[in-house]
């Protein structure tokens, strides 16, 4: 860890709810970002709740039924209200439209003199989440909406991280930077005084969001450690995070795609030849949901 930075021991639930509350991603009014995120991202909303979350914004609504038009969604008819993408998209697919806005205007907010690139870490969370979501159609079609929002917010410890612990991240950045060669994982276990994945999993634990994406968040390097339960989804989000690098949607934190987790791969029942064909089809898909949610 970086030479002035704290204990991991001393990183604890306390202190990453603070960072997390200081920067905004934890939110005190019900209309605020994160709560609105938080409300979005559980799936015992009801349709009626969403667009009325949704609702209460009017920049965001508009933005939400931008992406309801755009190709990504191949819908051929107008989507002129959230009632009736509701009705044409599916509740899942509503909620995940109104997570993508909502998590860029959060990443959007924290990214002004930050030490990471965090326009390339929202583009690289938008690419895992397609990409997560184009593989559970493939293998697991009921973990599909889950996949996408999974894969969306599954970094958004990083922003808690690199503001609990800035010296540790410039530790790993200029060691990284000194020899590419080196792991960044290994990096972050031997500079940070605490992980991105610890980080996330106790937001989204303060969020009550459902059980499955928590255990996604906290174990999305190394899926097979999550509970049996839990282990397709987070296998999923593991190997879409790897899809969306290999597509170079890379940041500062994740410069290069990691080996295939191929333990991952069996429980799912993915070939390296699917990885192969996502590879080549997801740049055209994560182009059109880029374009629809940050609008070019």
């Amino acid at each position: 860890m970086g030479p002035n930075a704290p204990s991991r021991l001393q990183i604890g639930t306390a202190q990453i709810l603070t960072a997390a509350a200081s920067i905004g991603v934890l939110g005190a009014s019900v209309d605020s970002g994160p709560r609105l995120l938080a409300g979005l991202c559980n799936p015992q909303v009801r349709a009626r709740e969403i667009a009325a979350l949704i609702q209460t914004e009017p920049a965001m609504c508009a933005r939400v039924l931008r992406v309801a038009n755009s190709p990504y969604y191949g819908n051929a008819r107008s989507v002129t209200t959230i009632e009736r993408a509701l009705v044409l998209l599916g509740h899942d697919a509503v909620r995940g439209i109104a997570a993508a806005v909502c998590l860029d205007r959060i990443m959007t907010r924290e990214s002004k003199g930050a030490l990471i690139d965090v326009k390339a870490l929202l583009l690289h969370s938008l690419a895992t989440a397609a990409a997560a979501e184009w593989l559970a159609r493939l293998r697991r079609r009921t973990l599909a909406s889950h996949a996408f929002i999974g894969g969306l917010l599954h970094n958004l410890g990083i922003l808690v991280q690199v503001h609990l612990d800035p010296l540790g991240i410039q530790a790993i950045i200029d060691a990284r930077q000194i020899d590419t060669a080196r792991d960044i994982r290994l990096l972050e276990s031997e500079r940070a005084a605490v992980r991105h994945e610890e980080c996330a999993a106790t937001i989204f634990a303060a969020w009550r969001l459902p059980d499955s994406l928590v255990a996604a968040a906290q174990h999305h390097h190394d899926p097979m450690a999550a509970p049996e339960a839990h282990r397709e989804l987070t296998a999923l989000i593991n190997l879409g995070a790897n899809l969306a690098l290999a597509c170079g949607n890379t940041f500062t934190l994740e410069p290069a795609p990691m080996e295939r987790n191929l333990p991952a791969m069996t429980l799912l029942g993915i070939s390296a030849e699917d990885l192969d064909r996502t590879t080549m089809e997801l740049p055209g898909r994560f182009d059109e949901l880029r374009g629809a949610v940050l609008g070019g």
